[in-house]
C-alpha cells in the first residue's frame, strides 16, 4: 500500500499520450549517419545520410546530402541527392541537382533541368512487383562488322576542291 499515493498520482498526471504507431513523422536518417545494411519502414524514410544497401518504404526521400548504394523501393520516392542503384516506384520525383546512376521503373515521373540520370527509364503497371532483370552481356559475335572505314583517307574531298584551282570558289 505504500506505492498506491504514486499510482493515483501517475494516472492524473498530464503525460502526453502514447502515438499508435504508424502515425508518427518520417524517419530522418541524419547527414552524420552511415548504415551498412537494409532499410525497411512502412512509413517515411528521410535520408541525409549513407545507406549501403536497400531501402524499401512507403515513402523514400533521398535529401541533398543523401545517398544511397542499394535499390530503392517505395510508393513514393523523391531524389534531391544521390542514389546508385535502381529504383521502383509509383510516383518518381527527381530534382535539380539530383544524381541517380541506374534504372528507374515508376508509374509516373518527373524530371527537373538540372537532374543527371544514367539509366533507362521503363513506365511499367506496377512497378513495385517487378524486379529487375540481369543485362544481357553482349558477346563478339552479336556485333556487326563494320560496312566501311571511318578514317580522314576515306572522306570525300570538300566541295571547293573539285575547281582544281586549289581555291574556295568565292575566291
Amino acid at each position: 500500500m505504500i506505492f498506491n499515493p504514486f499510482r493515483k498520482k501517475n494516472k492524473n498526471s498530464n503525460s502526453p499520450a502514447r502515438v499508435p504507431r504508424g502515425k508518427l513523422g518520417p524517419s530522418i536518417i541524419t547527414s552524420d549517419v552511415v548504415i551498412d545494411g537494409n532499410l525497411v519502414s512502412n512509413g517515411e524514410l528521410q535520408i541525409d545520410g549513407e545507406v549501403n544497401g536497400h531501402v524499401n518504404a512507403r515513402a523514400a526521400v533521398v535529401d541533398i546530402n543523401g545517398i544511397v548504394h542499394g535499390e530503392v523501393v517505395a510508393d513514393d520516392v523523391i531524389v534531391r541527392g544521390r542514389i546508385i542503384g535502381p529504383i521502383r516506384a509509383i510516383h518518381v520525383h527527381i530534382l535539380n541537382g539530383a544524381h541517380v546512376q541506374g534504372d528507374v521503373l515508376n508509374e509516373t515521373i518527373s524530371v527537373e533541368n538540372g537532374a543527371f540520370i544514367d539509366g533507362k527509364i521503363h513506365r511499367v503497371e506496377n512497378p513495385l512487383n517487378e524486379v529487375f532483370s540481369e543485362p544481357e552481356v553482349p558477346t563478339a559475335s552479336s556485333y556487326a562488322q563494320p560496312s566501311q572505314k571511318y578514317g580522314f583517307e576515306d572522306a570525300a574531298p570538300p566541295p571547293y576542291a573539285s575547281n582544281g584551282s586549289g581555291k574556295k570558289p568565292h575566291e
